[in-house]
């Protein structure tokens, strides 16, 4: 039997859901479209410490920032990874390799081309502590735990040094890229290749994205472990007060349940299951871990839409349904884009310090100025933000330590898949992605500002790819508002008859693209077809006659060798008809209609 205080929560929060499903109702019925988010500009991003509202500010401010660092400075527009040389090490599947050129990367070959601050040389002179590797002997000698005598600093745990080179630190967050000068790696600029729309979809994209959730997929504690009661970190501390909102927990789960049987009923559909994030007490860790996934996610839904290919004219723009059904119709998953961008705010303020003593480029010392200089302003200006995210909440529990270390392991196999993807561009920016939201993870959770000295340390690539992270999250928030205001405005417009066909979000600004002469326009405008019709007048003279026989005889010995010696012409310009023709449809464009023919001419024309 319920106590008193469990049937005053229930009727309260009875009363509270049937108000709020009556004012959805209405919204629904007022017109309100999928495409509103559900929640207001000044309300709090949830897991977070700051407003939407506040976000796009910050946002603002930091936007030209965050390009003049990963657009303009050496250090942080170019990248080393190794791209080709890693196997996937879940599955095989040679046929979901991309063809399309626009799944191509242009890597770097050159020596001369690389920039100083990523040449080999300055990769040495940046490795940090160096210690010669053992041989199979010297292993066996010395003690499993510390092959490397502590050459590498106390610290730093040396198994994996000698196990596996890609995992040198059991602080990581995500298998690290191998910065070694003699290591394999492809040196890569990332503006030459930007993250856009390339076509890789089907069953192997599919595959990698399941992988990536089914990480999300956390072991349940064991039921004797299970709590009833609120979190340390979260509960009252008043004993009372923790009975209450345990009881309040418990109703709001029951009367959720209770509501969704209702509208089961009511629409004729099956019961939908209850997102247990929402009702899950203990356990914020694994709400931040899906959330940096699904926004992660949402961010490169972004990009892909906002710099999509029309198949139909060639160009790349702005694809409005596109980003309204991927990311518009889905407001959770705008919500964990704000609340990737407070993460990542927050990493890059946590550095601060860090930075000011960074070298960027030891071999340039005017380049090595201006690259702190902009990256310290950057990180200034963050810092001075307020309070974005607040990291000391988590991993507070008994069991923290084998969460984290469940997260962590997590996360690394997340940063494995992305070796999975057949799109090298996409696998590029995938392993780029991961690393900055690993190495942000591994800033928030393993550094310490009061005492930096037991830091972790920060690879080279881990800071550009954390930088560069947050800049296209900052580009996906920018295109939020860019998509938001032109579905706004093409739903406001009103609907005129006979009008003109209206254009889509992508067309409005971008320029007519200029329409390609065919062979046909090229003949017509070449063309000097002879007037074969005679003059049939009776009152023409024996001499006018001959004249006007003369002249038809003229005009079409003219037209034949004049014809006969443009055929080269022709012939050249119909190969290249089809040379483009072909390359449309090699690249996944739509290919243009002919402009020429061939067919046997009727009676009436010899």
């Amino acid at each position: 039997m319920r106590s008193a205080r469990q049937v005053f929560y229930l009727a309260v929060f009875a009363l509270w859901g049937s108000s709020a499903h009556a004012e959805s109702s209405n919204g629904k019925q007022a017109g309100t479209g999928s495409d509103v988010c559900a929640y207001e500009p000044n309300s709090i991003v949830s897991d977070a410490c700051v407003s939407y509202s506040s976000l796009d500010s910050i946002n603002a401010a930091l936007s030209q920032q965050l390009q003049a660092v990963t657009l303009h400075t050496d250090f942080f527009s170019h990248y080393r990874l190794n791209l080709y040389n890693k196997k996937c090490p879940f599955w095989t599947d040679e046929s979901g390799t991309c063809g399309n050129i626009a799944c191509a990367v242009n890597t770097i070959e050159n020596e001369e081309d690389i920039p100083l601050s990523w040449r080999a040389e300055e990769l040495g002179k940046l490795q940090g502590p160096k210690a010669e590797h053992p041989g199979k002997k010297l292993q066996k000698e010395r003690a499993p735990q510390k092959p490397l005598q502590g050459q590498l600093g106390e610290d730093v745990g040396e198994s994996c040094v000698v196990e596996y080179d890609d995992e040198c630190d059991e602080r990581d967050y995500c298998v690290p890229e191998d910065e070694r000068a003699t290591s394999k790696g492809d040196y890569v600029s990332l503006t030459d290749n930007p993250e856009r729309f390339t076509g890789y979809s089907g069953p192997s994209s599919q595959q990698v994205w399941g992988a990536i959730y089914r990480e999300n997929c956390f072991s349940k504690p064991a039921k004797n472990q299970e709590s009833t009661s609120m979190p340390p970190s979260f509960g009252p501390k008043n004993p009372f007060q923790a009975q209450a909102a345990n009881d309040l927990f418990s109703v709001m789960k029951e009367g959720s349940m209770q509501q969704g049987v209702k509208d089961a009923i009511a629409n004729g559909l099956s019961m939908q299951p209850i997102d247990q994030l929402e009702f899950d007490q203990e356990c914020v860790e694994k709400r931040v871990f899906h959330r940096v996934v699904s926004g992660m996610h949402a961010s490169i839904s972004t990009h892909l839409c906002y710099d999509f290919l029309n198949q139909t004219t060639g160009e790349w723009g702005p694809n409005a349904e596109c980003f309204k059904s991927r990311v518009l119709d889905h407001p959770e998953r705008i919500s964990n884009l704000y609340f990737n961008y407070a993460l990542l705010l927050r990493a890059v303020g946590k550095i601060n310090k860090s930075l000011k003593d960074y070298t960027f480029c030891s071999a340039d010392p005017s380049q090595n100025a201006r690259t702190k200089m902009l990256v310290v302003a950057l990180s200034d200006t963050v810092k001075s933000s307020g309070e974005i995210f607040d990291e000391s909440i988590m991993f507070q529990s008994p069991d923290a330590i084998g969460l984290k270390e469940d997260f962590k392991q997590r996360f690394r196999n997340i940063s494995r898949v992305m070796d999975c993807v057949g799109c090298d561009k996409c696998r590029l920016w995938g392993k780029l992605q991961t690393n900055g939201y690993g190495t942000a993870l591994k800033i928030l959770f393993e550094f310490d500002e009061k005492n930096p000295r037991n830091n972790p340390p920060l690879r080279r690539t881990e800071l550009v790819a954390l930088m560069n992270t947050l800049g296209k999250v900052s580009n996906s928030l920018s295109a939020l508002q860019y998509f938001r205001s032109q579905i706004e405005e093409s739903s406001s417009t009103p609907n005129v008859t006979n009008s003109a066909p209206k254009q889509n979000a992508s067309e409005k600004s971008r320029p007519e693209r200029p329409k390609l002469q065919t062979v046909s326009d090229a003949e017509d405008e070449a063309d000097d077809y002879p007037n074969f019709n005679r003059r049939n007048d009776p009152d023409m003279s024996i001499m006018e006659i001959f004249r006007e026989e003369f002249g038809l005889v003229y005009r079409v010995f003219r037209y034949i060798i004049g014809s006969w010696l443009a055929f080269p012409q022709k012939a050249w310009h119909i190969v290249k008809w089809e040379f483009v023709r072909f390359w449309h449809s090699f690249v996944g464009l739509q290919a243009g209609e002919r402009g020429w023919s061939i067919y046997i001419p009727h009676r009436d024309e010899l």
